[in-house]
């Protein structure tokens, strides 16, 4: 996420379809779905709060990105997207801020969303 992150030129972000440079403390972050239907969130429970992570601050959304969940900060009451896709040219690209702890990847809803991405980034 943050490779990168003091470029001057924006591909880097363009191609993941956020714009970060920095992130929040680790705490346990509330997750709200934005789109439902998306097979990358199918089966995703709500309510759902994360294992032990960060929140990143997204400064900016690209407009071929399309946000699936977001967490809101502790610190500014703002929301953030957590988990989108995004096309590249022909690239279909999935992201996620979270996954910065062993918490985080022994959770099983965090594993299936994760493999659920991978599965839409290739095209299945």
């Amino acid at each position: 996420m943050h490779t990168y992150r003091d470029a001057k030129i924006d591909d880097w972000r363009e191609f993941l379809g956020v714009t970060s440079r920095r992130h929040e403390h680790q705490a346990h972050y509330g997750v709200e779905v934005v789109a439902a239907d998306h097979p990358v969130m199918r089966e995703f429970p709500e309510p759902y709060a994360t294992p032990m992570d960060e929140l990143y601050v997204i400064e900016k959304v690209w407009p071929n990105t399309t946000v699936l969940a977001k967490s809101k900060s502790q610190v500014t009451d703002k929301w953030h997207p957590v988990v989108w896709t995004n096309r590249y040219g022909d690239a279909r690209v999935f992201g996620t801020t979270y996954g910065h702890s062993r918490e985080t990847f022994e959770d099983e809803t965090y594993l299936a969303m994760l493999v659920r991405g991978m599965v839409w980034a290739a095209g299945q």
